[in-house]
């Protein structure tokens, strides 16, 4: 049968495409599709622009493509990714633009930092080989303009280092495809006098920044600088801020392990004045080849603590001094507390100004126990007994209320759902413990109270979350295994109706459809149900396919998101477990604070077949 292909980026595997047969889908931007093909035994890679000459592309992705192709027909270095063939299909004059490269197997710079853990040494000889490759490059006439941990591979097979994606880059005597102040590029990458240029001069009609050297010394600098700061730069975004008037703080005070001869390195790379920084990337390389016979203990060892992920700090009775954190948790659950206290007095004040007859109480309710709740938990110092088995809607509330309440309030004693339940681990009731003080036959009406005021804690709790009220610390849902509905959908044949997904199946998601953006656009996260939009997808999770779940913020630091249901863009839809957050919780970005926590907007989810 007959495949017509009506997209760069929905060509499926085996097709032939101008003689290449297409292997697999490597990604895909706004720009071109990039393919794995094979001819003759060998694998390449294929780009391929998105949209074809004369089309109206404002993006200019057929231009932007050739601009590559004039970049790379003039370089031949073993770290900058090699050009083979290049041609037009199915027309040789007005089809798609496509480029046969070099196929570089390996990670990208920020991936190989987080999985391979490397030492100083080897950061050293890492970065050595790229200036060196960049001072080639500029000596030919050829400015990157865009580098990144993104467009730097370290090969699996040999460990070296290759520039790749030159559809940002200049030539000489290459043609200008826009009018804008800057050339196109990172912002974080983005030299100082470059960003102070476009301060100065942006409204000026004509203004054009002169793009040098330094700019690209600068670029790399600043690569150098993240993999020395960032321990999981593929993961989101680095912390440290660049960019701004002030000098970064330097790399060794960020991360002690880094040697202090790199760090001095790194710094003097990323001065704010050019005149400062080397003023060629052979000289940059010279500093670095001058570390390269550092053998001290800090230098063989990873610049980063291999664990990845900091282990949850375990409960602790003891009357250390309590971390920051936990302080920061404490506060908030004190002033949830405070919340609940005013809420509470508002109500009981209204019915006891109220003429009404005490409730009538029965003998189960006086010799019921009294359970003590902590100030500490929820900011309510007062005895409140523990109510037998109940239906909830006795009570006025629905068993769903009954269910949040029992899991966003551990400080308040709630009636248990089931007498022989097991308790959940995320979920830890207040122990009964009878009053000494009290016998439990006594004192009706003092019972009857307690009751009274148990049931205005209940209600207050459920009026404060209706008002927004802070609340304490999100508690993280259990992980356990995907349900079988979705592990048949996913892992399922295609021939079988399954989408033929694995464990290692992942694709770029934008976390929330309300929140669209690129990768690396700042976003505010909060807890709560979320739709998801497949941002840069593959033939099995298409880009466009929806995805909905819940998100939890943890701690104030971090979130989790659980998608548990997918709609493709034609229309089906699959119980799926997809997960941003493969192995726990994503750390958030700086600013992020309780309910609202600060990461990428578009993130990497993954096919999990246990909920991490």
């Amino acid at each position: 049968m007959l495949t017509v292909i009506h997209h760069p980026a929905s060509i499926p595997p085996g097709y032939v495409f101008d003689s290449w047969r297409v292997v697999k889908l490597l990604g895909a931007g706004t720009y071109g599709a990039v393919y794995c093909v094979e001819k003759g035994g060998q694998h390449c890679a294929m780009k391929i622009a998105m949209h074809r000459p004369g089309s109206g592309d404002a993006e200019q992705a057929d231009a932007r493509l050739k601009r590559e192709l004039g970049c790379l027909v003039h370089l031949t270095h073993p770290n900058i990714v090699g050009i083979h063939a290049y041609g037009r299909w199915p027309d040789i004059r007005t089809g798609w633009l496509y480029v046969i490269l070099e196929y570089v197997e390996g990670h990208t710079l920020a991936e190989w930092v987080e999985r391979m853990h490397p030492t100083a040494q080897e950061v050293v000889r890492v970065f050595e080989k790229l200036a060196g490759a960049m001072d080639y490059m500029h000596g030919r006439g050829v400015f990157h303009r865009d580098l990144k941990l993104a467009n730097i591979m370290v090969r699996a097979k040999d460990g070296e280092p290759a520039i790749l994606d030159f559809s940002a880059g200049d030539y000489t005597h290459a043609e200008d495809l826009t009018d804008a102040p800057l050339p196109p590029g990172t912002r974080r990458y983005r030299s100082p006098e470059a960003s102070r240029f476009f301060k100065e001069h942006g409204d000026e009609k004509g203004a054009r920044y002169e793009f040098k050297v330094t700019d690209d010394v600068y670029a790399l600098g600043v690569c150098l600088y993240d993999v020395l700061t960032t321990a999981a730069p593929a993961s989101g975004a680095p912390k440290a801020t660049v960019e701004g008037r002030w000098v970064p703080k330097p790399a060794r005070e960020l991360n002690a392990r880094v040697p202090a001869g790199l760090s001095d390195v790194a710094m003097r790379f990323i001065a704010r004045e050019p005149e400062q920084r080397p003023p060629t990337a052979e000289v940059m390389r010279r500093e670095l080849e001058a570390l390269r016979g550092e053998a001290g203990p800090e230098w063989t060892v990873p610049v980063h603590v291999p664990s990845l992920k900091p282990p949850t700090a375990p409960a602790s009775n003891t009357d250390e001094e309590t971390p920051p954190a936990r302080r920061e948790t404490r506060a908030r659950m004190v002033d949830a507390g405070v919340a609940l206290l005013v809420v509470a007095a508002v109500a009981g004040a209204f019915v006891l100004l109220r003429p009404m007859s005490p409730p009538p109480v029965s003998r189960e309710v006086a010799a019921r126990p009294v359970v003590p709740v902590s100030p500490g938990d929820a900011g309510v110092a007062s005895l409140v007994p523990a109510p037998a088995p109940t239906n909830l809607a006795d009570a006025g509330l629905s068993s769903d209320a009954g269910d949040m309440l029992t899991a966003s309030s551990p400080g308040v004693a709630l009636p248990p759902l089931d007498p022989v339940r097991k308790e959940s681990s995320a979920v830890k009731r207040v122990p009964i413990v009878a009053s000494p003080s009290t016998p439990p036959a006594k004192a009706p009406t003092t019972s009857a109270r307690a009751e009274y005021l148990a049931k205005c804690a209940v209600a207050s709790v459920a009026m404060a979350l209706q008002l927004g009220c802070p609340s304490s610390a999100q508690v993280r849902p259990e992980s356990g295994a995907c349900p079988e509905a979705a592990r048949e959908a996913m892992f399922r044949g295609e021939r079988n109706g399954g989408l033929n997904l694995t464990t290692r199946s992942s694709v770029d998601l934008t976390i929330d459809k309300n929140q669209p953006g690129d990768p690396g656009d700042e976003g505010v996260f909060q807890d709560g149900p979320v739709t998801g939009i497949v941002f840069n997808g593959n033939r099995r999770l298409p880009t466009g396919t929806v995805l909905y779940g819940r998100l939890w913020t943890l701690n104030g630091t971090s979130l989790l998101a659980r998608y548990t249901e997918a709609r493709f863009p034609d229309g089906r839809t699959f119980p799926v477990c997809i997960a941003v957050g493969d192995k726990g919780p994503e750390e958030g970005w700086g600013g992020s604070k309780p309910g609202a926590v600060v990461q990428s907007r578009v993130m990497v989810a993954y096919v999990v077949d246990r909920w991490p």
